[in-house]
């Protein structure tokens, strides 16, 4: 993933890796030797595998980890720029193994054998993504897959004069 990532840096278009040399020269810092990818059991023990993308910015160090797949689970960790890059990654893997600890869908079939999706326990989280077949509305990624923005509303049909509350926070943010 790192390699197929471009950063602008003043009139030049550079690999994530290369980015974050420059950076890490500019600022002082070390860059040591983080894995590339991880493992992780999901709830129903199904191993999901993620790819680690580092960036350091002019004032922290950012660690995303993507499934392996494109638009899967997606889980990010901050820092402070003397912060332990180890310590974060490990931060990082217990963070996705806390997110991948629990499902908010639930799926079954009518007694006409039509699927359904549903969302159980009246709660769901999920990450906001491009949907690149539709511009105009963004994709949920909820329980690792994406669902368009009129799939995430036929889900919330059931809940019709139910309150709801959206909370928005940045990925390296927790959400309780």
């Amino acid at each position: 993933m790192n390699s197929t990532v471009r950063v602008r840096f003043g009139n030049h278009s550079l690999c994530m890796d290369c980015y974050n040399t420059v950076m890490a020269e500019e600022l002082g810092l070390e860059l040591p030797q983080l894995p590339k990818t991880f493992v992780a059991d999901d709830v129903n023990g199904v191993k999901h595998i993620f790819e680690v993308e580092r960036q350091i910015t002019g004032t922290a160090i950012l660690l995303t980890a993507h499934e392996r797949w494109e638009q899967g689970y997606e889980f990010a960790v901050d820092g402070e720029l003397d912060d332990d890059q180890h310590k974060l990654f490990k931060q990082l893997i217990e963070k996705t193994t806390r997110g991948l600890s629990e499902t908010y869908l639930e799926t079954g079939k009518f007694p006409t054998d039509e699927p359904y999706t549903y969302v159980k326990q009246n709660h769901l989280k999920g990450v906001l993504t491009y949907d690149s077949i539709n511009s105009e509305a963004p994709l949920v990624i909820i329980d690792g897959k994406p669902y368009t923005w009129d799939e995430v509303g036929r889900m919330l049909q059931a809940f019709e004069g139910f309150q709801v509350k959206m909370v928005m926070k940045d990925l390296a943010d927790e959400l309780e």
